[in-house]
């Protein structure tokens, strides 16, 4: 008994210490814990902290995406397509050849109508020519006629001077005769020459009517310039329309050259060299990728706090860790649901309220980085203070 008393207390005292280590690793493994507790819930608090602040100084949705003007480039005309002279990717320049349509029959109308301008020009020149040298002819005939009937009346003054100058000579003869002064003889002569003056009168005044005629006749000509002129006028019009026409069908051989409308990108073609295209049908998709802007819709509960010129800070998904700078342009005055093509009323009678959104646009800072239009991004939009939010 004496013996196994002492070993018994030598095991007792060697696995106390033992015992005592245990205890302290769980108790440091519970400070540990506590610790790590403590340390995630201040970092869970400040994370609170830093979400509360956010949210109480912007106005953060991840429902936006990169948008740009989509030029979707047709045909003005029917035929079928000769040449591409872009694909998918392709980036053009303002006025470069996309798609050229077969222009032959358009062509040919070009040249007929040209042809019928020249003939027209021709013409005119033919007419003018007539005018000058009717007009020329007409002003000729017209100065002497006109010289001829002032000529005729100048001859019609002296016949009748002549006349009245015989009239004065018989009446002395008659007298004389009458006294017995002067024979037979002289009173026949005397009246021989009253009556050759008297036959002058009557042919001066025939040839003053004639000269009078000739000189109405000559202005008749005069009027014939003027008939001419008319003609003239006629063929100028007809001119101007075939003119017209020819500008026209020059639009036309135009429109049968597709060409880029803007300096950017090729999104999509949508015809193959061969195919035969339609009037209105869309033949391309492009965009310009200087200028893109982001899309953002917004809850109807927070586009109170929203104004144009607000400051937005814009992380697009493509490129992680880069944050972009911009500004609010512009906020819709409808809701993309009032603005959709078809709109979804509620006919079943059962209603369910769902949040609507209005989209902004964000016009964004200029940045080294490519943009594609459709790409998703997150914006936080720096709310607006209580007086402009209210105004």
């Amino acid at each position: 008994m004496d013996g196994n008393i002492p070993q018994a207390s030598m095991e007792a005292e060697t696995t106390a210490p033992s015992r005592f280590g245990r205890a302290g690793a769980l108790l440091r493994v519970k400070h540990a814990r506590l610790a790590g507790g403590l340390l995630a819930a201040l970092v869970l608090i400040g994370f609170a902290v830093q979400f509360l602040i956010d949210r109480a100084a912007y106005v953060s949705t991840a429902d936006a995406r990169i948008a740009s003007d989509m030029i979707a480039v047709s045909a003005d005309v029917s035929g079928r397509i000769t040449n591409v002279a872009v694909g998918e990717g392709d980036r053009v320049s303002a006025g470069d050849v996309l798609f050229t349509i077969d222009d032959r029959e358009a062509v040919y109308a070009l040249a007929e109508l040209e042809a019928e301008a020249e003939r027209l020009r021709a013409e005119i020149a033919r007419e003018e020519m007539r005018v000058l040298l009717a007009s020329s002819k007409a002003g000729s005939e017209v100065a002497a006629r006109t010289a001829g009937t002032q000529s005729a009346a100048a001859a019609l003054v002296a016949a009748r001077s002549d006349y009245e100058t015989a009239q004065r000579d018989f009446d002395r003869t008659q007298d004389l005769f009458d006294k017995g002064r002067v024979s037979q003889a002289a009173l026949d002569q005397a009246r021989n020459v009253l009556d050759t003056a008297e036959q002058a009168v009557h042919r001066a005044e025939a040839e003053r009517e004639r000269a009078a005629a000739e000189q109405r006749t000559a202005s008749i000509s005069g009027e014939e310039v003027r008939l001419i002129d008319y003609e003239l006028a006629v063929l100028k019009a007809a001119l101007q329309k075939a003119e017209a026409r020819l500008d026209a069908q020059k639009v036309v051989v135009d429109q049968h050259t597709i060409r880029s409308p803007i300096d950017g990108v090729v999104d999509e073609v949508f015809f193959d060299a061969g195919e035969h295209s339609l009037h209105g049908f869309r033949m391309a998709l492009l965009h310009d990728p200087d200028t893109v802007w982001v899309s953002a819709n917004i809850k109807e509960t927070n586009i109170r706090h929203v104004r144009p010129g607000a400051d937005v800070i814009i992380k697009a998904d493509a490129y992680p860790g880069v944050e972009l700078k911009g500004h609010v342009s512009s906020i819709h005055d409808a809701t993309i649901g009032e603005a959709a093509l078809m709109p979804n009323p509620n006919a079943s009678g059962v209603f369910t309220k769902i949040t609507q959104r209005i989209a902004v646009r964000i016009d964004v800072e200029p940045a080294n980085v490519q943009l594609r239009p459709g790409t998703m991004v997150r914006v936080r939009i720096r709310k607006a203070s209580g007086n402009s939010a209210r105004g």
